[in-house]
């Protein structure tokens, strides 16, 4: 939310926690109660949007960037075996296809790095029996094949989290327009139905109307003191 909406919704807070502050005057109009639950469950709408909103997508790329690393090292491990038996047997077609460096791996494109540790586990599997020897292990590749899962899962998060905040944020407008209509339209036009019998809870209702500006924007500087006089 912004600063306009929050200051918005704390008067909102505000006529609800007045007007149940009267519940026997209130209850006279059956419309008016209805409305004041309307807007109660708008503010309830409003707050857990803006909690999605207020989300936010650092740890989550952080966690993307962490398995990233992890599937990447595992790869280049293997890879670096699988290079070494391909160049003992004199294999220039498997060598050329496993040599990588780690950097190589982690400069990739996300969407790339998944496919190109695949491919090393794939060449590693071809040849697992003759890898015996150079400490490559069908648990090795079990791992790395888990590896590449959970950043293959992690991959859609922080874009998922981005839009799910874009979205929240529309809501969020479509929400205070409803919470708007309940105040302007529905409740204000009752309350000089009040007035005859409760005149204290129409000035109350009128005062919890009014919007506090929270200051959210920036605050003005501080008056420059005056300069003394020379003495």
């Amino acid at each position: 939310m912004n600063s306009k909406q929050e200051d918005k919704l704390s008067m909102g807070l505000t006529v609800q926690t007045t007007c149940n502050r009267y519940p026997s005057v209130i209850a006279t109009i059956p419309a008016f109660v209805t409305a004041l639950g309307d807007l109660g469950v708008r503010m309830q709408n409003i707050r857990a949007l803006a909690q999605i909103q207020a989300g936010k997508t650092d740890g989550i790329t952080q966690d993307k960037a962490r398995l990233k690393t992890a599937m990447c090292e595992k790869a280049f491990e293997i890879a670096s075996a699988v290079l070494s038996y391909a160049n003992t047997v004199k294999n220039s077609t498997l060598a050329g296809k496993v040599a990588v460096t780690k950097s190589d791996l982690l400069r990739s494109r996300d969407t790339e790095t998944a496919g190109l540790c695949q491919n090393i586990r794939t060449e590693a599997t071809a040849n697992l029996a003759a890898l015996a020897d150079y400490a490559v292990t069908a648990a090795d590749l079990t791992d790395l094949a888990q590896k590449i899962s959970a950043y293959e899962a992690a991959l859609s998060k922080p874009q998922d989290a981005r839009v799910s905040r874009k979205t929240a944020t529309e809501n969020l407008d479509r929400e205070f327009d409803e919470f708007d209509n309940i105040l302007d339209n529905r409740m204000d036009p009752l309350i000089l139905k009040f007035q005859a019998n409760k005149p204290d809870f129409v000035r109350d209702y009128n005062n919890a109307r009014i919007i506090v500006d929270s200051g959210g924007g920036a605050k003005p500087a501080p008056p420059t003191p005056p300069t003394p006089p020379n003495p």
